[in-house]
């Protein structure tokens, strides 16, 4: 099964197509606020590598955050557009549930940032079972409260983590669309966007259908 993956919870922006694991082609950019202009080009980049078309994908997996809540809106648009158009599923998958995937541990503490003095966390253990549902927490107390319900041996995973009190131990990372799209192999959940909380913004203009004729 080929599924595509689509993830623009943060500030990189990435698209990959997989056949039934295996990773045929993914694309990337991390301009600042460039989702809508750029998801369109990475998107015909990644079926240029594989040599495939639109037609030849079988499921669309989307991130649906926590997130930006501009990014989140085009991806979900974007995804929405492509399942519509060619008949097939769309699927969503949790943001901190890719990137604690594509880290390790028995337990998995994913973070990232949501601004305003606030991080988005999430826990999992190795199979991808939530131990602690996606929340935004204070910076300065956000690993010591998630270790606190967690475990002390928790795996730090994201870039954000390396700048708050106690990550210093973290590993990098943020969402990739691989990782959205492994999980959205067998994931059921609708393409709804998850914010954890308030979005404070105004919704974006998304861009134009990618089934339109160019």
């Amino acid at each position: 099964m080929r599924v595509l993956g689509i993830e623009t919870s943060s500030r990189r922006g990435s698209v990959a197509l997989l056949d039934d694991g295996r990773v045929l082609a993914s694309a990337e950019h991390s301009d600042l606020n460039a989702h809508a202009e750029r998801l369109l080009p990475l998107l015909e980049e990644v079926f240029a590598q594989a040599k495939l078309t639109r037609h030849d994908v079988h499921r669309v997996a989307v991130g649906i955050g926590p997130g930006s809540f501009t990014g989140l809106r085009v991806g979900i648009a974007l995804g929405q557009g492509l399942g519509l158009g060619l008949g097939i599923p769309v699927v969503g998958v949790g943001s901190l549930a890719a990137l604690a995937a594509a880290g390790n541990g028995a337990v998995r503490l994913a973070l990232l940032d949501a601004r305003r003095g606030e991080v988005f966390v999430a826990g999992y253990d190795a199979e991808g079972k939530e131990l602690l549902a996606p929340q935004a927490l204070p910076r300065d107390t956000a690993i010591a409260d998630a270790r606190g319900r967690l475990g002390a041996d928790a795996v730090l995973i994201g870039d954000v983590a390396r700048e708050l009190p106690g990550g210093n131990d973290a590993l990098g990372g943020l969402p990739h669309a691989e990782w959205v799209a492994r999980l959205g192999s067998s994931a059921s959940a609708a393409p709804e966007p998850h914010y954890a909380r308030d979005a404070g913004a105004v919704l974006p203009k998304l861009p134009p259908s990618p089934l339109e004729p160019h």
